[in-house]
Order: C-alpha cells, then sequence, then structure tokens
C-alpha cells in the first residue's frame, strides 16, 4: 500500500510540475502538437503524411529516444503500441509484436537505412550485435501491421525501419560515458565533417554490464549456492560486452546525384548458459557482425527519383564449453553471409498519382555445425545458398483533396521455392484538414526459417545462446504461414486541445502457423489465430514546458492451439498479454535542464515457447532521467544526465524466470565541441 501511495504522489507530483507555466525553454520554440503530421517513409515507399499513410505507424525522433533514458535499442520499442519487449538474459533480446511465439520473434521484419538485419538461419534479429548506437539513429519509423506488399516476406507483423542521421548532421567531436550499477560501463566517441561534395561521421563504442545481477561469477570464497541465496547473483550466466564501429559517407558528385557509403562492425562476447546446469553450464558466446552497404540516388526532376542499393553483411557466432569430461566438449558456430541487390524508382504520373516500383534479388549462404559427441556431427546438413527474387509497386491516387487511395502489392519467388503475391488495399478520407479515417486490408506470408524446415540436430543439449540447435527434426515439408489483416484507423491534430490521436482496431487472422508437433521431433503446419484489438497513442502538449505521450493496446486471440495437443507448450492465449500501457513525460525545466518521467505497464503472460517456471506476471515499472546541459572552455559544451529505472523497485521477471529486473542507476557525461 505504502508502495502505491509513493508512486501516486509523485505522478501527481508530474502533474503538478506540468501544470506550472512559469518555466519555458529557450531552445524550444515550436510545439510538436502544431505541426502538421508527421512525413513517414517506409509505409508504401513513398514520402507521406501519415494521415495518408496505408498503414498505422509510430514514430520515434531523437527527442523521445534521449528523454527515454534507455541505454539499449530494443528497450526503445516499449514506446510502441503492440509490442511486447523483454529479454531472454543479458542482451539476447525479444522484439515481437501479437505477444511472444518464441525467442527468436519471427515476422518482425528490421531494417537499418533500407538493409534487412533479419537474418538466416532462424528468422530473427541478433540486437546485440547490430552496429549502432542509439546517438547514430535520427528516428524509427514502425510500421504496426503487416507491410509484405511495400518488404515481402517475414513482415507478417510489421517492419521496425531504423533511419541513421546523414552523414552531414555530425559535425565536430563528442565524447560519452556511462557508468553506473550492474558493471554498467559504457563508452563512445562521434565525429564528422560537413563539406561541399563529400561528409562522413564515425562512430566508436564500447558496451559493457553484468547483466542482471552485479556478479559475472560467484565470488571466490562462496558457493553458487550461498551467492544466489544472498542476491549476489541469479542463475544466468548474463553478462555482456560489445565492441563496435560505423562509418557513413555522402559524395554530392552534382546538383541531382548522391553516392552514400556505410560500413560496420561489431564484435560482442556474451554470457550464457546457467550455474546450476550440467547440460549448459556457464560459458562466453562470441560474435562478429560486418556491413557493407552502398546506395546511388539519382534525381530527374521533381517528378522522378531512381535509387540503387547493394549491400553485404557477414555474421557469425561461435560457443564452446566441458561437460565435466575432459574429452567431451560442447561447440557450435554458424555463418551467415547475404548478397542484396534492389532498384526502386519513384515518379508522379500526374497531379493526382503518385507511383513507386522496383525489383530485388538476395542470397543468402548458412553454414552451421554443432559438436556433441556421439550425438550428431552438424545442426544442418549441408552449407545452403539460398537464393530470392522480387518485384514490388506501390501506387498512390488522389481521387479528391479529402480522398486518397493507396494499393500496394509484391511477388516474391522466396528461398524455399515458393511463390507469394502480398497485396494492400487502404482508403484514406480526410473528415477534416486534421481529422483523417483509414480503412485497410493487407495480405501477408512468413517463410519457413531454415532451422524449422532443413535443421537435422535432434539432441537432448539446448545451448545458451538463440542459435542453438533445434531439437526437432523436419521433413523438409514446411509451407508459408498467411495473414489477412483488416483495420480501422482514425488520426486527428486537435490543435484547440495540444493533443494528437492515433487511434486503430484491426483483426490479423493467421492461418497455416508452424508448430512443433505432438510426441514427435518434427515441425508442422496447422495452427491458426485470430488476433482483435484497440490500440491508440495520445499525444498531449502542456505548452512549452512539457509533453506527454500515451500508449494503449488491448488485445485477445483466438486459437486451435489447445485442440491440437502441443504437450507442454502455452496455449496461444497465455502467450499475448491481454493490457500494455506506457507513458514518457518530459518537462523543461530552468538553466535548459531537463526531466522525463516513464511508466510501463504490463498483464501476465508467457512465452509460447516457455514452461510454467517461465510465467511472467503483471507487473509496472517507473523510469526518471534529469539532465543539466553546461557550457565549458573553447568552445565546448556538454551534458550530465541521471538516469534511474525501476525507481520504485517493482521488481518483475522478463522472458525467462531467471532474469529479474530490480532498480538500477546509472550516470552519462557527454562533451562535444567542434
Amino acid at each position: 500500500m505504502k508502495t502505491k501511495v509513493r508512486q501516486g504522489l509523485f505522478s501527481i507530483s508530474i502533474l503538478f510540475l506540468a501544470a506550472k507555466g512559469g518555466w519555458a525553454a529557450d531552445s524550444i520554440s515550436d510545439q510538436d502538437f502544431l505541426q502538421e503530421f508527421p512525413v513517414v517513409l517506409s509505409a508504401s515507399r513513398l514520402s507521406q503524411p501519415l494521415s495518408e499513410a496505408p498503414n498505422a505507424m509510430t514514430v520515434i525522433d531523437r527527442k523521445m529516444i534521449a528523454a527515454s533514458g534507455f541505454r539499449s535499442l530494443p528497450d526503445v520499442f516499449k514506446l510502441v503500441p503492440g509490442m511486447y519487449v523483454s529479454y531472454y538474459a543479458g542482451s539476447q533480446a525479444v522484439v515481437s509484436y501479437h505477444g511472444a511465439l518464441s525467442q527468436d520473434a519471427p515476422g518482425m521484419q528490421v531494417l537499418i537505412d533500407g538493409r534487412s538485419v533479419y537474418l538466416p538461419p532462424f528468422n530473427t534479429v541478433d540486437w546485440a550485435l547490430l552496429p549502432i548506437t542509439l546517438d547514430d539513429i535520427e528516428r524509427i519509423e514502425v510500421i504496426r501491421g503487416p507491410a509484405a506488399a511495400s518488404y515481402g516476406e517475414n513482415s507478417v507483423h510489421g517492419v521496425i525501419n531504423i533511419i541513421t542521421r546523414d552523414a552531414g548532421a555530425v559535425t565536430g567531436t563528442s565524447i560519452s560515458n556511462t557508468r553506473g550499477n550492474k558493471g554498467i560501463n559504457d563508452a563512445a566517441v562521434h565525429f564528422g565533417k560537413h563539406d561541399e561534395n563529400l561528409d562522413y561521421r564515425v562512430t566508436l563504442a564500447y558496451t559493457a554490464d553484468n547483466g542482471y545481477d552485479n556478479l559475472t561469477s560467484p565470488p571466490n570464497n562462496i558457493t553458487i549456492t550461498q551467492a544466489q541465496g544472498n542476491g549476489l547473483l541469479n542463475n544466468t550466466n548474463d553478462s555482456n560486452q560489445a565492441r563496435l564501429m560505423n562509418y557513413r559517407a555522402t559524395y554530392h558528385p552534382n546538383a541531382v546525384d548522391d553516392v552514400d557509403v556505410q560500413f560496420g562492425f561489431s564484435h560482442d562476447v556474451m554470457g550464457v548458459g546457467f550455474w546450476d546446469s550440467t547440460l549448459d553450464k556457464p560459458h562466453d558466446m562470441s560474435g562478429y557482425s560486418n556491413t557493407e552497404q552502398i546506395e546511388w540516388l539519382h534525381r530527374n526532376d521533381d517528378t522522378s527519383e531512381m535509387s540503387l542499393r547493394f549491400y553485404h553483411i557477414q555474421h557469425s557466432t561461435n560457443e564452446s564449453y566441458q561437460l565435466g569430461i575432459p574429452a567431451y566438449m560442447v561447440a557450435t558456430s554458424m555463418n551467415t553471409g547475404r548478397n542484396e541487390i534492389e532498384f526502386q524508382h519513384t515518379l508522379r504520373t500526374s497531379e493526382m498519382n503518385r507511383l513507386v516500383y522496383g525489383a530485388g534479388y538476395r542470397q543468402d549462404k548458412v553454414d552451421g555445425y554443432s559438436y556433441y559427441p556421439l550425438v550428431a556431427p552438424s545442426v544442418f546438413p549441408a552449407s545452403f545458398t539460398l537464393h530470392e527474387s522480387r518485384v514490388f509497386a506501390s501506387d498512390e491516387w488522389r481521387y479528391t483533396e479529402k480522398l486518397i487511395f493507396n494499393t500496394g502489392g509484391m511477388l516474391e519467388n522466396d528461398a524455399m521455392g515458393n511463390r507469394e503475391f502480398s497485396p494492400r488495399v487502404s482508403l484514406n478520407y480526410h473528415v477534416l484538414p486534421q481529422q483523417t479515417v483509414r480503412i485497410g486490408a493487407s495480405v501477408a506470408h512468413r517463410t519457413p526459417s531454415l532451422g524449422e524446415q532443413y535443421a537435422s540436430q535432434a539432441n537432448q543439449y539446448q545451448l545458451g545462446y538463440k542459435y542453438e540447435p533445434s531439437p526437432y527434426i523436419t521433413s523438409a515439408g514446411l509451407t508459408p504461414e498467411k495473414i489477412l489483416s483488416r483495420e480501422i484507423g482514425y488520426l486527428a491534430e486537435l490543435r484547440d486541445m495540444n493533443t494528437s490521436v492515433d487511434l486503430r482496431l484491426f483483426s490479423d487472422q493467421m492461418s497455416n502457423m508452424i508448430y512443433p508437433l505432438p510426441n514427435s521431433a518434427q515441425w508442422g503446419n496447422g495452427m491458426t489465430a485470430n488476433y482483435r484489438g484497440v490500440e491508440t497513442t495520445i499525444k498531449y502538449s502542456f505548452g512549452d514546458i512539457s509533453d506527454l505521450t500515451f500508449n494503449y493496446t488491448s488485445e485477445n486471440v483466438d486459437s486451435n492451439s489447445s485442440s491440437l495437443s502441443m504437450g507442454q507448450l502455452t496455449p496461444l492465449a497465455t502467450s499475448l498479454p491481454r493490457n500494455i500501457v506506457s507513458m514518457l513525460y518530459s518537462q523543461r525545466l530552468p538553466n535548459d535542464a531537463s526531466f522525463s518521467a516513464a511508466y510501463y505497464f504490463q498483464t501476465s503472460m508467457q512465452g509460447f515457447d516457455r514452461g510454467p517456471i517461465d510465467f511472467q506476471p503483471q507487473h509496472r515499472r517507473v523510469d526518471m532521467r534529469l539532465a543539466q546541459p553546461f557550457r565549458g572552455i573553447g568552445g565546448m559544451n556538454g551534458e550530465m544526465a541521471l538516469v534511474v529505472q525501476n525507481l520504485f523497485s517493482n521488481n518483475y521477471t522478463e522472458y525467462i524466470a531467471t532474469a529479474l529486473f530490480d532498480r538500477r542507476a546509472f550516470v552519462t557525461l557527454t562533451l562535444h565541441w567542434q
């Protein structure tokens, strides 16, 4: 009771500060709520106001990222309605839509500047190895719902499009260092230069923490059991150390051409395994990733634009440890390489019509092995080279000033020999200049992952990392999952009320879903689900001094999973939090200081692939951030920021029960000079 009263007083104090009008920020000249609907690029591949996009979308900008106080990218998606964000252990994030079907979160496409980082063999994103920092990000556009008409297979639940800062957006040098409990120790250097024909920026960064406890191993003078009993150590080996570098340069040879070049490298050493396990002992998992991308952009005139993009990704992970017998070693290695090229042409065919079309080709190569003596030699029976091709088009027809039709589709030949067509249609009607109703429908498909289709390893051992060998043998006969999505949306910029509203009602019918067959070591098709719910985002401005963003999701699912005799797997309805809430409040204080607070709430759930021991109870959490900028000597300026997460110690478990999130705090010092 005292805790609830304390939290209530804290919330009231925030609102009291918000109501006071005496603190105005000199650096804020325009109120966000007075601006037009933000322009988005992701939904149809056309630049459109949010009110004319064919999908429901959430835009997260740099200001929101800073106010949240987060230090890891996956956490940022807690600010998106309908998104489930949790951690398997340490930095192994689970970012999904429609609850948690598995720790791999298949079906959520993730892009960084147009390149997909959603990789085989298990159709997932290795968040710990992405070669970017939060400060590299300009904004994030999240499509809430299927987007296969624009981005193809495996976009059945939505798309996260991370747009990094332009090469010319960073000038001078900045350094930052973050220190806190849980072993938090981050450092970064950013520098860049803007010139007439060439812009570039560079980032070097290091991040480290001990995961969900304050130690990386038991102290020498006590046992593991004693360390866990004293609260010094949880059961999961979840420490993490990562290093990364990225480079972006843009060359402007003339007024109509741009050439953009990007390089990125990351190396991660992740603690995995469990302290009390005899089969999955604590050990390190090493990961490497490098990325090269080049894109040519040509503007013919104000009505036509062409682009050609090529990128390469190389991703590898390795781990090994002993099972107690000196000669009995367990080892796995997974190597993935990708080459992709895509052409796109955007043009205005008339005053009332715009069109974008293009084609792409992708080659993925996967080679994985594991060594389990007397069990099996490899994860996959052979190296795989996968070839995928696609053509796509989207059209925007402005029938009247109030009525806009968006149509689109993609035809693709996937790597499993399937040919799928994914269409989309939507109608946007401007009831008033600042109020819009959207009605839309789309079809999307998810191709089986290599792990589901071809993995040959069947054994009793499961390593701690997410690229573990599958405990299932397949008959290589799986077919793509399918989703039919229908939605009604309402968007409003209510200037007289200082408020913006985004409301979405949806029904997503999934069929042919892939699931483990009962009493068997095989995967199969046959599960169905119908997700229905409502999502809303309400933004309110208290004038020049503060802003409030409120997100709410209520969702339920009907499924035949209970009738499929799925053994120990959770019924699908249990894997979905019925209600999710997030709130972010930002306040400008005197002397350019700033304060922000965030509230997160989620009802109970249990991952579809987890047992009852990993049941995640209902929980809530409050974070806060206080920052003070300052000016130094010689043109240098900086900022000192304090962040406290889980301020009221409402401790809760993550995707697995051994990951307990308790209070943590850290301080960041940033210096910048030209």
